[in-house]
């Protein structure tokens, strides 16, 4: 039995999140939609549920079985994602990212990969260049 004075609130988040999920296999629908099911969770347990989770989403249908006996979508909707979580590699796995706030572009044509990726190693060479400079008892300006 789940009691507060017991389980901590991400041990009762994850006993709950599999209950539903062993209750979901018992009947089929298009898609599921979680909002923020990973809120509240140590890394650990946000790891467990989000396996679970992808386990879930792309398990094979067994022939013979019935058109509607597939396993559905799973929409995960959360303000983060930790990263290197197992599965995004699996190739039945989408993930879009939505951006929303000041900081976001004009429009969706400014965004350039290649710019991205050449601004991201000219800060990390930076970096590299200041680690050195530090370790070697030197102190630089950042511009």
């Amino acid at each position: 039995v789940l009691s507060a004075q017991t389980h901590s609130g991400g041990e009762r988040s994850v006993s709950t999140i599999m209950y539903l999920m062993g209750l979901q296999n018992l009947m089929s629908s298009p898609f599921r939609c979680v909002d923020e099911i990973n809120q509240g969770l140590d890394e650990r347990n946000e790891r467990l549920v989000f396996k679970r989770i992808v386990n879930n989403s792309t398990a094979p249908v067994d022939e013979g079985e019935a058109p509607n006996a597939h396993c559905g979508q799973y929409f995960l909707i959360t303000p983060k994602l930790l990263p290197n979580l197992e599965g995004m590699e699996n190739e039945e796995i989408t993930v879009l990212f939505v951006f929303s706030g000041p900081f976001n572009f004009d429009s969706c044509l400014d965004w350039n990969v290649d710019k991205f990726i050449a601004d991201k190693k000219r800060i990390l060479a930076q970096r590299a260049q200041v680690d050195t400079g530090n370790s070697r008892g030197k102190k630089r300006r950042s511009r």
